[in-house]
């Protein structure tokens, strides 16, 4: 229990008692930080307090409120006349204090420091320009006044903010709504690399004596253990975090950090230990906000029930480990919450995925040297291409297989490369998709811990089925991948699965393929009745089997996965061609055996997803008035629509857009650009 003095004094008292008014900012060294810290603490305190505390950089008005607000938080506790740090946050007093400080400044530097904010501790004024649309010569007011309030300072070719709780306190500052987007917007901007961040990093992943070290920079950096595993080498991250465990001495902080470092570690590597721990630690301690090993081991066991297809437990748990995650580093944090978006994603509910993405990314990215910005490209990139975004999901995936260095993610590039691969696939490049295959197989190779995803399977399946024909990707499943089929979490991972395994097993004559894949969707299916993504799942594969052209033309209507929509489409289209005129065979065939040309494309993407769906629908010879039972409309409002459909299409007639549409699904490429998005393409 700390005084209560720590309550009620004043900041010129510390100032006066510590021996440091006058001092202009930054001139606090590590005695006049312990001393100030002592004052208002009441005990002396470890240092790794006090390097916390360094991240004020020499304010003293600053540093009184970090002490106020570390005990009226409960940030901090008292062991053996020692203070030391429970959680390593910076206290919302903190941040309101900068708040406070940042309302006395002009709008226009306000706004100058919440742009340049955004683009992390350090930026070029440039940036902020081309982020405000305007010259660099029109900020140099803003810029003046955000050097004399002593916000930002110039360092030698750039400029950054004076310390870490000022940076964090303007961030913070932005609306949370706001961010993500700006956050996007600012990641489109080209800029030299930190001086100093890659020799950081690699120092980070020195061996040293086993203890508690945190990479410097970086507003609460990452322990060695933890970089060691995201740098892709479990096995000595996790040697390192055990070896820390054994010192009883370690503070609280340290201790969680490296059981979160043993259990992700563990269980990248798919070791029972993951579990083990992970249950071990919630049976003793419980969750609660600002354990990180706590929260790691949520995030775990919700990973473990969604693998297993307990969809509901698998999401409970892993929304809770995200709700108490707010107290915890972004380093950490990044787990729960890409985690969880990968989940939702599932679902199929991009939106709440995106936004916690975006959360994700804003916190890496706003440290003084960003760090693992590949991870949530990578999601970014899985999230565009289940939603047939392809001209971003190219983007992030690019840009997730290009980091280097500290924003290098290893684990998660056999992912990016997957992604990479199916693109291609849909966009007719067939070479492309198999030599990004290949490159799937060699992150693989090279990476000793990886996440563990049906998509490198799936993947290699799909242009062997695309390369050498049906039989040859029944081979493939047979020889290597023979677990696939009854795999839950493939099915989970990518709806459209189960249609297209068993639309090979007709091809190929296997009844076993057939039924384990029934078997196991209805297995699913049956332990999530509520999930309607499964249930769709199971009546495609079923529709198929069956051959039941009511179902299809149901998830033409109704599912929110976008080649499921088009492999129905296509099946549909065969059925009714079969038992159509020769005419109308021959206008509703595709055009061509690879799929559908870009220009297609382009013209699809201008669609709305009624519009697509009515599309669709007329590809395979309903009349509008059946259309308009299907889609819940009235029959003049599905005419309506034909119209806007025709306009945006540039074509005439009912047959002419049956055989656009038949054609753009044919090739199960059933994607959505937005104009800016084609040049990617």
């Amino acid at each position: 229990m700390f005084p209560k003095r720590t309550t009620g004094i004043l900041k010129s008292d510390v100032i006066s008692d510590s021996g440091t008014e006058g001092r202009p900012p930054g001139s606090l060294d590590e005695d006049a930080r312990r001393q100030v810290l002592l004052d208002i603490l009441g005990v002396d305190v470890d240092r790794e307090l006090i390097d916390f505390a360094a991240g004020v950089n020499g304010d003293p008005h600053l540093l009184a409120e970090l002490a106020l607000g570390l005990a009226e938080e409960g940030l901090v506790e008292e062991r053996d006349g020692v203070a030391r740090l429970t959680v390593r946050r910076i206290p919302r007093r903190v941040l309101a204090a900068v708040s406070r400080e940042l309302g006395e400044l002009s709008a226009a530097c306000q706004q100058f420091l919440k742009v340049a904010a955004v683009l992390g501790r350090s930026f070029e004024l440039e940036d902020v320009s081309r982020m405000l649309d305007r010259s660099s010569a029109s900020l140099l007011a803003p810029l003046d006044e955000a050097l004399l309030s002593g916000f930002v300072v110039e360092t030698e070719c750039r400029l950054a903010f004076q310390s870490d709780f000022l940076f964090r306190g303007v961030f913070e500052s932005i609306p949370a709504s706001a961010r993500g987007a700006l956050r996007r917007e600012a990641t489109g901007i080209p800029g030299p690399r930190i001086p100093g961040s890659e020799e950081s990093f690699r120092a980070a992943e020195r061996p040293t004596e086993a203890r508690y070290e945190v990479e410097e920079g970086g507003g609460g950096g990452f322990s060695r253990a933890h970089g060691l595993i995201m740098g892709g080498d479990a096995a000595a991250g996790i040697h390192v975090a055990e070896s820390i465990l054994e010192n009883p001495a370690i503070s609280q902080a340290a201790q969680h950090d490296a059981e979160a470092s043993v259990i992700l570690g563990s269980f990248l590597l798919g070791q029972e230990k993951a579990v083990k721990l992970s249950e071990q630690i919630l049976r003793e301690r419980g969750t609660r906000s600002g354990d990180v090993a706590a929260l790691m081991a949520l995030a775990t066991l919700s990973n473990v029930c969604w693998r297993a297809g307990e969809l509901s437990e698998g999401l409970s748990l892993g929304r809770t480990a995200v709700r108490y995650g707010g107290d915890v580093d972004p380093v950490w944090r990044l787990h729960f919450q890409l985690a969880l978006a990968g989940k939702l994603a599932n679902l199929r509910e991009f939106k709440e995925a995106e936004l916690l993405i975006d959360e994700a990314d804003a916190g890496l990215r706003g440290r003084f040297a960003p760090v693992w910005t590949a991870a949530p490209a990578t999601m970014r990139a899985r999230i565009s291409l289940q939603s047939g975004r392809l001209g971003e999901a190219l983007r992030q995936a690019e840009a997730a297989t290009a980091a280097s260095g500290r924003e290098a993610v290893p684990m998660l590039r056999p992912l990016a490369s997957s992604v990479l691969g199916t693109i291609a696939l849909y966009l007719g490049d067939l070479p492309g998709a198999i030599g990004h295959v290949r490159q799937m197989h060699a992150d693989l190779a090279n990476g000793q811990a990886v996440l563990e995803s049906a998509q490198y399977a799936w993947t290699e399946v799909l242009v062997t089925a695309k390369q050498d024909g049906p039989r040859a990707a029944a081979e493939l499943l047979s020889e290597r991948y023979g677990h696939l089929p009854t795999r839950r979490s493939l099915y989970i991972e990518d709806p459209s699965a189960a249609a297209f395994l068993i639309r090979l097993a007709r091809d190929v004559g296997d009844e076993d393929l057939k039924h384990g894949v029934l078997d196991t969707v209805d297995g699913l299916m049956a332990d999530n009745p509520d999930v309607s993504i499964v249930g769709l799942t199971a009546m495609h594969a079923h529709a198929l089997a069956d051959g039941d052209p009511a179902a299809l033309a149901h998830i033409i209507v109704e599912s929110p996965d976008p080649v499921s929509v088009a492999m129905a489409t296509e099946e549909l289209a065969k059925m009714y061609a079969a038992e159509a005129p020769a005419r109308w065979r021959q206008s509703i065939s595709p055009s061509s055996a690879d799929g559908v040309s870009l220009q297609n494309a382009s013209c699809w993407a201008r669609l709305s997803e009624m519009e697509r769906r009515i599309s669709y629908l007329v590809s395979v010879g309903l009349t509008n008035r059946q259309i308009a039972r299907r889609v819940h409309l009235s029959a003049h409002t599905v005419n309506y629509h034909l119209r806007k459909i025709y306009r945006k299409m540039g074509i005439n007639t009912r047959v002419e857009l049956a055989r656009q549409a038949a054609t753009y699904s044919s090739g199960a490429a059933v994607y959505s650009m937005e104009s800016e998005e084609q040049d990617a393409i």
